[in-house]
């Protein structure tokens, strides 16, 4: 599995680099429309957001748990939404480099938001 407890392929988890996330590829995941798919009253990202969220130099990244492992989980804040975001991103080569795959994100829960703050 790529992503585990420590790092990605071999890259620590603080080492990655979230320079290009592309979005295009989303379909029914996209954050924008969140609350619409979950039949819900949360907030809804836009991808402008949760970009920055990756982007943020305190961010929180480990593995997203997928059954793949190709996925991590970002928790960042975003300047924008003015909050914390938590996204899921999948690298487009390997060893995981600059470029990803934006998947989805949502605002960050409290423990999450907790995690973010402890560093």
């Amino acid at each position: 599995m790529p992503a585990d407890g420590l790092d990605y392929e071999g890259v620590p988890y603080g080492d990655l680099v979230f320079e290009d996330i592309d979005w295009s590829e989303v379909g029914e995941h996209d954050p924008g429309r969140r609350s619409e798919r979950k039949g819900t009253s949360e907030r809804d990202v836009t991808t402008e957001w949760a970009t920055e969220a990756c982007q943020d130099d305190r961010r929180w990244v480990r593995s997203a748990g997928s059954k793949s492992g190709l996925t991590v989980k970002v928790t960042g804040f975003s300047p924008m939404a003015g909050f914390v975001l938590t996204v899921i991103v999948a690298p487009k080569g390997h060893p995981p480099r600059t470029r990803w795959w934006g998947a989805t994100a949502w605002v960050a829960n409290p423990s999450e938001i907790k995690q973010y703050e402890e560093g």
